[in-house]
């Protein structure tokens, strides 16, 4: 008997959450910039060099990493991953603003169908690149890692930036086994 669709987004998106929340502050249904996701993790990292002691710090940046997760419960096209990109585009201007404190930024979009996801989209996804720094580097630079989760073939998808994080995106199959 195959797994009920809804019951396995659901455990999919607690295993997510125990999955980020040693390394992310993290919330469920957030609305960012007028989209409602499903989770919303940030995880803020600090870098500095020392001198003599731990009191005497030569400089220090920060790195910062979201995680927009938003889930769908039908087959996604094309269209809808390429408004998705935009979307995570569009968060770079304004609620996360780059500044001379923080060297780099990553937003990991994931995006999840229980239905799957049409050869274009997947396509799509393969290609997308994105990445932008500010101020020539000085106020530091912002990339984008789209991932793409399907669990009706349990399968993932990312572009070149998100291959350096997809394992961390393993669906456990019913069998419990790792996917990927």
């Amino acid at each position: 008997m195959e797994e009920n669709i809804p019951d396995k987004l659901e455990a999919y998106l607690r295993d997510l959450e125990e999955r980020y929340k040693y390394y992310y502050e993290l919330e469920r249904d957030k609305e960012i910039s007028g989209l409602k996701v499903d989770i919303f993790a940030l995880s803020s990292t600090e870098h500095f060099r020392q001198v003599l002691t731990k009191n005497i710090k030569v400089d220090q940046h920060y790195t910062k990493e979201y995680a927009i997760v938003k889930a769908e419960k039908r087959f996604v096209d094309k269209n809808e991953v390429e408004e998705f990109s935009k979307y995570l585009k569009s968060l770079i201007n304004k609620p996360f603003t780059p500044s001379v404190n923080i060297m780099s930024t990553i937003i990991n979009g994931v995006l999840i169908s229980t239905s799957g996801f049409s050869e274009e989209a997947v396509n799509f996804t393969k290609k997308f690149k994105f990445s932008k720094s500010f101020w020539l580097g000085i106020k530091g630079w912002c990339d984008i890692r789209l991932i793409l989760v399907d669990l009706k073939e349990e399968k993932l998808y990312s572009n070149q930036k998100g291959e350096e994080v997809l394992s961390a995106y393993k669906i456990k199959s019913s069998s419990g086994g790792d996917k990927t």
